[in-house]
C-alpha cells in the first residue's frame, strides 16, 4: 500500500501551513474534550474545518476547490449540531449537515476515479459488507431513524468508495475514507448499541484523521 507521506511535498507552503494549524486545532479540541461539555465548544470544535477551508481556498482547482469547501463548509455546520447537544435537532441536523457534506465529497472525487489499486479493490467489498452489518446491527434500535441513518449510510460508502477509486498523488484521501466510515461506525456503535469507554476521544480523532487526509490527499494535486 502506497504511504501518505508524498502528500506533504505535493502541498504549496501556504496550504501545508493552514493544514498543520487545523491538525493543531484538531489535536487542540481532542485534548480539551476532558473537560466537556465547556462553553464555546462548538466554537472550538469548528475550527479544524475551518482552518482547512481556509487551506483548500488557496487550491489551483477551480472545481475541486468549490466541493472541497462546500464539504468542510456542511462538515463544520455538522460539528456544531453535534457540540450543541442541548438542541432537540442536534443529531438529526448533524446527521443531514454531513449528508450533505459527503455528497460534496461525492462531487468533488468522482472525476477522478481511476483503476485502483489490488489494495482498494479489496477494501471496497469488505467496507460495503460492514457498513451492511453494522447497519444490521443497528437496525432493531433505530425505529424512526432507520431510514435516515441507512441513507446517511449509503452516501458515507459512496464518498468512501469514490476515495478508493481517486488518483491522487498519494493514498491520503483513499485512507481518509475508509477512516471516515469507521468513524461514524464508533458514533452508531456509541449511540444504538453499546457505550463503550473513550468512546468520544476515538471518534473525535478518527473523525479529525478522516478529514484530514482526505483534504491533504486532494490539496496535494497540483
Amino acid at each position: 500500500m502506497p504511504g501518505v507521506s508524498p502528500v506533504f511535498d505535493g502541498m504549496p507552503s501556504e496550504v501545508r501551513r493552514l493544514w498543520s494549524v487545523a491538525a493543531g486545532a484538531a489535536l487542540a479540541y481532542g485534548i480539551s474534550l476532558r473537560d466537556a461539555p465547556y462553553p464555546d465548544q462548538a466554537i472550538a470544535k469548528v475550527l479544524m474545518c475551518g482552518f482547512l477551508a481556509l487551506a483548500a481556498v488557496h487550491h489551483a482547482e477551480r472545481r475541486e476547490r468549490f466541493w472541497l469547501c462546500a464539504a468542510l463548509a456542511a462538515s463544520g455546520v455538522g460539528d456544531a449540531l453535534l457540540a450543541l447537544q442541548d438542541l432537540p435537532v442536534s443529531f438529526v441536523g448533524g446527521l443531514g449537515a454531513f449528508l450533505l457534506a459527503h455528497l460534496a465529497y461525492c462531487a468533488l472525487l468522482a472525476p477522478l476515479r481511476g483503476r485502483m489499486a489490488r489494495w482498494r479493490r479489496v477494501a471496497l467489498p469488505l467496507m460495503w459488507a460492514t457498513a451492511a452489518a453494522t447497519y444490521a446491527a443497528f437496525f432493531p434500535q433505530l425505529h424512526e431513524l432507520a431510514a435516515p441513518v441507512g441513507a446517511y449510510m449509503l452516501v458515507l460508502c459512496l464518498m468512501a468508495s469514490l476515495a478508493l477509486a481517486a488518483q491522487l498523488p498519494s493514498a491520503a484521501t483513499a485512507l481518509g475514507g475508509l477512516v471516515f466510515v469507521a468513524s461514524d461506525a464508533m458514533i452508531g456503535i456509541d449511540r444504538f448499541l453499546e457505550p463503550f469507554s473513550g468512546s468520544t476521544f476515538a471518534i473525535w480523532f478518527a473523525y479529525a484523521a478522516a478529514q484530514l487526509l482526505i483534504t491533504a490527499g486532494v490539496l496535494s494535486r497540483h
